[in-house]
């Protein structure tokens, strides 16, 4: 049984370098292995109420590259916002057939994946039949790393250890779960990057839980499957899910979905957290990878939060195994099945009229009058459990859905979008000389920003967008981004305007919603006045608008009927509110395509 090893001073001080790391791992209070040569003690791994920091944790990844080098390595993919390299470890050959990535301290003050990564990795290269053939494993050791050198006490306010750890606020106080597709941070960028070359079959982000008080260590948001959508969707549901469930509970875990809850407490129901391509298992779907975020409950001890953890990671690594063939079939289905969508859900909404019956293990709540605000407060009695049906509402139907094109034209203008396109591998050509081509062409005409900012943008909505074939001037060194190619559904999901986490709504073109050119009322008036003479039906149009308009109390002032002219006038330069990404219908081939 592997046991804690004890802080060897001499070799963290005085010894050579590599051994300096080895003993550092064994005085984080984490799993050692045999090869680190370090006298053993008797506390339980599950008495540790610490975390390392970021430099300790690279220090323990790096000793476990040296000191295995067949079958470890420690990566560097990019910067992050604070100077610092973001790292991936990897396990196992590069060729395994399965990939398995897993991320930790994307909430730095989230700290249970970031001790139970480096002690399953300890212990799967502790000896060589722990690490099976056939996968190949990524653990980012601490993706938010300018929030992890933030340490501090105190800012989970509600939660039960370790005694120090990260801020949830990256170095540019974004939250990196919300960044994966406008990529603000280079943080997200380079993980971007690291996730196109490592390409998972298998997602796991590692976290703590806030809400309701529950006796489960361990809950569970899998990627929601009707979103996830395709066969997919449909096995991660029935087959694959419900086995880490059942493995959970054989070793004495039993885990429960994410308490999401739809009244004040979980009795009243749970319904599914709806991750979104902003966030880190919504952004793996985009490539197909199934994804989990594990939320360790806050209010247990810290090393059963660990422990909880740990052991996921374990089940998850066998059942991926033993599901391994399925999975990659089903991958290669799934891709097939996207390509074959003539228009693709790119937003969803829960059904609240679909809901089941999920068995809950929970604690009695009740109201107290609270000594502080002189009003009822809510407690969880521990001295009242209960087990009981609650409604589990989990189906989600797509509220928009966004054309599947046989290529979109991305102009070489729009450089930042052209960067993350780059990030994820996306396949293009581009237009070899400048010239005219029919494209379909889309036009905003519904949106709504929010009032206030949402990590670093004004998010807006496109609820309304008609697209038409158009004539399009492009110019040579604009991307050409076929479809039929593994960043299809990225693409898709990014590029529609209408898509909920699309460049759109994330403010990357709001300048194409800007009118550049106007005009003057008076020197405009003779130029109307003429339109009307020699266009009978325009007449007719702007008059019946106009008697519309005043029979139902409206006020259409002098300068709004101008306008309305103006804008059916040869001098109106057509290009407000039009997107600036075009596509290439599925019925029209691509032009230069070779």
């Amino acid at each position: 049984m592997l046991q804690f090893l004890t802080f060897d001073l001499m070799n963290l001080f005085l010894g050579d370098p590599i051994r300096r790391r080895r003993a550092l791992i064994c005085s984080l209070g984490i799993i050692c292995s045999p090869f680190l040569g370090l006298r053993a003690q008797a506390q339980p791994a599950s008495e540790s109420n610490s975390t390392p920091t970021w430099e300790q944790v690279i220090s323990a990844y790096t000793a476990l590259a040296e000191a295995h080098p067949d079958q470890a390595a420690l990566r560097e993919f990019g910067s992050s916002d604070v100077g610092r390299p973001l790292h991936l470890f990897t396990l196992g050959p590069d060729t395994a057939a399965l990939r398995i990535l897993v991320n930790n301290a994307i909430h730095p003050g989230e700290p249970c994946g970031v001790n139970a990564s480096l002690q399953w990795a300890t212990s799967l290269l502790s000896a060589p039949e722990n690490l099976p053939p056939g996968v190949h494993i990524g653990i980012v050791p601490m993706y938010n790393i300018g929030g992890g050198l933030r340490r501090n006490c105190c800012t989970r306010a509600n939660q039960n250890g370790p005694e120090e750890y990260g801020f949830r606020g990256n170095a540019r106080n974004l939250d990196l779960n919300r960044d994966f597709i406008k990529c603000d941070s280079r943080n997200a960028l380079s993980f971007n990057r690291m996730f196109s070359e490592f390409l998972p079959d298998v997602f796991v982000d590692t976290h703590t839980s806030n809400g309701a008080d529950y006796p489960a260590t361990l809950t569970l948001i899998a990627t929601q499957p009707d979103k996830l959508g395709g066969p997919l969707g449909t096995w991660l549901e029935a087959e694959f899910t419900p086995m880490l469930y059942a493995g959970m509970s054989e070793r004495g875990e039993d885990m429960v979905p994410y308490v999401n809850s739809v009244k004040a407490t979980p009795d009243g129901g749970i319904s599914d957290f709806l991750e979104t391509p902003r966030y880190s298992t919504g952004y793996g779907a985009l490539h197909h990878a199934i994804g989990f975020t594990t939320e360790a409950h806050m209010l247990k001890p810290f090393a059963d939060r660990v422990g909880a953890t740990l052991m996921f990671l374990e089940v998850l690594l066998e059942t991926s195994l033993s599901q391994s063939e399925a999975l990659r079939e089903l991958k290669r289905a799934q891709h097939q099945a996207f390509l074959a969508l003539d228009n693709a859900p790119v937003a969803w909404e829960l059904d609240t009229n679909a809901i089941d019956a999920l068995e809950f293990s929970g604690y009695e709540a009740r109201y107290e009058w609270s000594a502080v605000t002189q009003e009822r407060r809510l407690k969880y009695d521990r001295s009242a459990p209960y087990t009981k049906s609650i409604d589990h509402l989990h189906t989600f139907r797509p509220s928009r859905t966004a054309p599947v094109p046989n290529a979109y034209i991305v102009p070489q203008a729009w450089r930042h979008v052209i960067e993350r396109l780059q990030a994820n591998g996306v396949r293009h050509f581009e237009v070899p000389k400048d010239t005219v081509v029919l494209l379909e062409v889309a036009r905003i005409e519904g949106h709504s920003p929010l009032g206030r900012p949402y990590e670093g943008h004004h998010y807006r909505k496109v609820e309304t967008v008609n697209r038409s074939l158009e004539q399009v001037h492009l110019f040579a060194g604009d991307w050409v981004v076929p479809t039929d190619q593994a960043a299809a559904r990225y693409l898709v999901e990014t590029l529609s305007p209408e898509a909920v986490d699309a460049f759109m709504a994330w403010n990357f073109f709001d300048s194409t919603l800007q009118q550049k050119e106007y005009f003057s009322s008076y020197v405009f008036e003779e130029t109307a006045e003429a339109m009307l003479k020699s266009n009978p039906g325009l007449k007719q149009e702007f008059e019946s608008l106009r008697n519309e308009k005043q029979e139902g109390g409206a006020t259409w002032s002098a300068r709004q009927q101008l306008d309305w002219l103006y804008k059916r006038s040869d001098h109106f330069e057509q290009t407000p509110a039009r997107y600036p990404v075009f596509s290439i219908p599925k019925n029209q081939p691509i032009p230069f395509y070779e």
